[in-house]
């Protein structure tokens, strides 16, 4: 038996399918991309998922709802990188730079209908890897609604040059905190070349302390950054700290 149920929400011709975990005294959501991951291993892609609601359970929270914005295989680069990637030279495809229509979809698609039908008073947004790339650009937009952001192995080498000249003009809301994690064993299957694979691990590391340093340039007071040396890039290793998110957004 599933605990939540399934919307499909259109933008026009852009469309998703949508998880909603709402318990009754919820006030709050916390949006998750990649929601088919999100609540069951055997819905997951790799069938190891957050087991979202597992961690709400433990962290005895009641008043948060859970969102999980299912991804599209053939577009979820492009809907998560506010940027071209930039790996020509290990052999690499281009792809991204179409976040802003995801993050449009998000705020006058999404989250006015969870308004409308909910009343949440609050909104928090977590997501990895190229998710965590779509969450830190809808943080530089400033939504007012959301208040709390998770980057989880946050991988800003792929677009490392744009991310560079970003971060000189990125600013955010002051009063919203921001979580990190990264593990010090990451890799994903995804970069063939195997120069590139050897130096992933230290990127990842590298990537949570450039962008916790540019977080704080950008008027980020609350920030915490989470390294696990021992952590892979996959949801169990998520999980740790995806419980302590929610346990400090259900905080606020």
């Amino acid at each position: 038996m599933r605990k939540y149920e399934i919307a499909v929400l259109s933008k026009g011709s852009y469309a998703r399918t949508v998880r909603i975990y709402a318990p009754k005294k919820a006030t709050r959501a916390i949006i998750m991309h990649d929601g088919q991951n999100v609540f069951y291993d055997e819905d997951a892609s790799y069938k190891k998922s957050w087991r979202a609601l597992d961690a709400l359970s433990a962290a005895k929270i009641t008043n948060t709802a859970i969102i999980g914005i299912d991804s599209v295989n053939a577009t979820r680069g492009d809907d998560y990188l506010p940027f071209a990637t930039e790996l020509e030279k290990y052999g690499m495809p281009v792809f991204g730079g179409k976040a802003d229509e995801y993050c449009d979809y998000i705020e006058q698609t999404v989250i006015p209908y969870l308004d409308k039908r909910f009343g949440f008073d609050a909104y928090g947004m977590l997501g990895s890897s190229a998710g965590a790339l779509a969450t830190l650009h809808f943080a530089s937009r400033q939504n007012a609604k959301l208040k709390a952001y998770g980057l989880f192995s946050t991988p800003l080498f792929i677009c490392k040059d744009a991310y560079t000249e970003f971060f000189k003009t990125m600013a955010l809301d002051t009063s919203a905190l921001y979580r990190i994690y990264v593990g010090g064993k990451e890799a994903v299957g995804e970069y063939g070349d195997p120069e590139l694979i050897k130096i992933v691990p230290d990127l990842f590391v590298d990537d949570a302390f450039t962008l916790a340093k540019a977080l704080r340039k950008a008027g980020a007071t609350d920030i915490k950054l989470a390294l696990d040396n021992s952590g892979i890039h996959d949801e169990i290793s998520w999980r740790a700290s995806e419980k302590q998110f929610f346990e400090d957004f259900s905080r606020l």
